[in-house]
C-alpha cells in the first residue's frame, strides 16, 4: 500500500432515502456533513429533508427536524401523511419537530446556535434539519455574523458527530458567499417552457468525494422525491462485449430470407414509417420470436395502450398475452404527453436488468423526440441509451414515424439522433396501387450481414405477415407513389 493510500480519509456515508439521489452524490452525504439544500417555495426542500429523516430513523438513528417561520408542526405532518415514506411510529422517539423562530427571535443567531445543541444532545440525534436558513440569514446582523453561525454549527457537527441539512428558499443569488463554509450545495428548481414544467436537481458542490455533474430531473409523487440521473452521467463507458456471431430473427420466414445471416445479437434496428405502414407489428413479431426461444421480452410504447397493442397483436396470430401473464413478457406504456427522457430510460433499463430482457421493442419514438424539453439532448441520450443496451446484450428494435404518408422520399425527423447510431435501418411506405393501398418494405442497411435490397410488399392477414417477392413498379409510380387507372382521376 502506497503512503497516499495510507493517508486517504475514509468518510461514513449517510442514505438520504431518495431513489436516484445517493448514485448522484457518490453513495450518499457524508458523516458530520453539513449540506445546503435551496430552492424557491414549492421546489421540494422540506419532502427531500423529511424523507431523509424517516430513512435515517428506519436505520436507528434519531433525527431533529427545526423550522423556522414554516408551516405549522401538525399541517406539515398532515402534508406527510400521504407519502410512502411517512411512519408515524417513528415520533417523537426518533424524530422530533421543534420550533426554533421565537428563539431566533428574542436571542438572536447565538440563541438559535445554543437552542440547536441543546436539542440535538438532548435526544441523542445523528441528523439535524433547519427548515428555514433564510430567516437566520436575515436576522443576522452581518454577513459575518451569517458566516460565524454556520462556521460554528458546523464545529458542533464535527465534534459530536450529526450531519446536518440546511434548508432556505432562493433569495438574490442562488449561491450566497457564506455557503461556500458548507460540504454541499444541492440546488432544486423548477423549469418552464411553453405550457409545460419540470423539476431539476443540481449538485452545486461536493466535498469529500466526487458526484455526478449537471442537471437531473425530479418527481414529487406519493413516494415522495424520485430523482432520475441524467443517463449519460451513469451509464458505462466500457466497451461493449463482442457478441461474435450470435444471430437474432424477426419470425417471419419471408422477411428472415432477405437476412440469411439475421440480425446481429445485441444490435439496435430502427424502422422509419409512415402511420399504419405495419411497424408496431413487425416489431411485435420480433419479440414473438424472442419468447419462442426462451428469451425475455420488453416493449415500451407511447400511443397505443397495453390492451389495445395485445388486441393488435392477436388479430394476425400473435399471441403475446399468455407472456405478459407469467413475466416472460413487460409492457410499459407512457403518457407521450409528458414524455421524460431519463424516467423512461430508468425504468427500461431497470426491467431489462432485473430479468435479464434480451429482445426490446420500443414502439412510438416520435413521441420522446417531440415531446421532450431538451432537443438538444436527443442525440447523446440515444448514443448512451443503445451502447448500454448492447453492453447488456439486448437486440433493440424501434420504430420512428415519418410525415409523408406516399411516395419514395424518405423524409428523417433530423433531431432523433438514433439514425446515426443504429446498424440496421428499415423503411416501410405506402402506395396506392389501382385503387389498392399497399405497403412496401425495403432494408437500407445492416450490420455486418448481406441482405436483400430488393422492395417487398408487405402484408399483413389475420394469419400473420409476411413479405412478397421483389415488387417492380413503373418508373412513374415511383416518382410519384401514387399509380393511376382507367376511371382513376384523382
Amino acid at each position: 500500500m502506497s503512503p497516499s493510500e495510507q493517508h486517504t480519509p475514509v468518510f461514513d456515508r449517510i442514505a438520504t432515502g431518495v431513489p436516484g439521489l445517493d448514485p448522484i452524490l457518490g453513495g450518499g452525504l457524508m458523516a458530520s456533513g453539513v449540506y445546503i439544500v435551496v430552492g424557491e417555495p414549492g421546489a421540494g426542500k422540506t419532502i427531500l429533508a423529511n424523507q431523509l429523516c424517516y430513512e435515517q430513523a428506519r436505520q436507528g438513528t434519531r433525527c431533529l427536524y427545526v423550522t423556522l417561520l414554516a408551516e405549522s408542526h401538525s399541517r406539515m405532518l398532515a402534508n406527510l401523511r400521504s407519502m410512502a415514506f411517512f411512519d408515524a411510529s417513528q415520533l417523537p422517539q426518533r424524530i422530533y419537530y421543534v420550533s426554533g423562530f421565537r428563539m431566533l427571535e428574542e436571542q438572536g443567531l447565538p440563541g438559535l446556535l445554543e437552542l440547536l445543541r441543546r436539542e440535538m444532545r438532548n435526544h441523542g440525534a445523528g441528523i439535524l434539519v433547519l427548515d428555514g436558513l433564510v430567516q437566520a440569514q436575515e436576522a443576522a446582523g452581518s454577513s459575518r455574523d451569517f458566516k460565524k453561525f454556520i462556521h460554528e454549527l458546523q464545529v458542533s457537527a464535527g465534534l459530536t458527530r450529526f450531519t446536518a441539512l440546511l434548508l432556505t428558499s432562493s433569495v438574490g443569488p442562488t449561491v450566497h458567499p457564506e455557503y461556500t463554509m458548507v460540504d454541499g450545495i444541492l440546488e432544486l428548481r423548477e423549469r418552464t417552457a411553453a405550457m409545460r414544467s419540470w423539476r431539476e436537481l443540481q449538485v452545486r458542490k461536493f466535498r469529500g468525494s466526487a458526484s455526478l455533474s449537471g442537471s437531473h430531473h425530479f418527481r414529487i409523487s406519493e413516494a415522495g422525491v424520485e430523482v432520475f440521473p441524467r443517463l449519460e452521467s451513469v451509464v458505462s463507458r466500457a466497451q461493449p462485449p463482442d457478441w461474435g456471431t450470435q444471430r437474432v430473427r424477426f419470425g417471419v420466414p419471408t422477411l428472415d430470407a432477405m437476412i440469411p445471416e439475421g440480425l446481429a445479437a445485441a444490435s439496435t434496428t430502427l424502422v422509419m414509417g409512415p402511420p399504419g405502414s405495419g411497424k408496431t407489428l413487425l416489431g411485435a413479431s420480433h419479440l414473438a420470436e424472442g419468447l419462442r426461444l426462451g428469451e425475455p421480452g420488453l416493449m415500451v410504447s407511447f400511443y397505443e395502450g397495453p390492451d389495445r397493442l395485445l388486441h393488435k397483436a392477436a388479430n394476425v396470430g400473435l399471441s403475446l398475452g399468455s407472456a405478459v401473464r407469467d413475466g416472460r413478457l413487460t409492457l410499459q406504456w407512457n403518457m407521450p404527453a409528458e414524455c421524460n427522457l431519463d424516467m423512461v430510460a430508468h425504468a427500461l433499463l431497470e426491467d431489462v436488468r432485473k430479468r435479464g430482457v434480451k429482445r426490446l421493442f420500443v414502439d412510438g419514438l416520435s413521441a420522446m423526440v417531440e415531446t421532450t424539453h431538451e432537443p438538444a439532448r436527443i442525440s447523446p441520450f440515444f448514443a448512451a441509451l443503445t451502447q448500454e443496451l448492447r453492453r447488456l446484450g439486448v437486440t433493440t428494435f424501434f420504430t420512428l414515424e415519418t410525415p409523408r404518408l406516399f411516395g419514395p422520399d424518405m423524409d428523417v425527423p433530423l433531431g432523433t439522433g438514433l439514425s446515426g447510431v443504429a446498424e440496421n435501418l428499415l423503411f416501410m411506405r405506402h402506395l396506392e396501387l389501382n385503387g389498392r393501398l399497399r405497403r412496401l418494405l425495403s432494408i437500407f442497411k445492416l450490420r455486418d450481414a448481406d441482405y436483400d435490397p430488393t422492395l417487398r410488399e408487405f402484408l399483413i392477414t389475420p394469419q400473420g405477415i409476411e413479405v412478397q417477392p421483389p415488387f417492380q413498379p413503373s418508373p412513374e409510380l415511383l416518382l410519384t407513389g401514387i399509380a393511376r387507372f382507367p376511371g382513376n382521376h384523382s
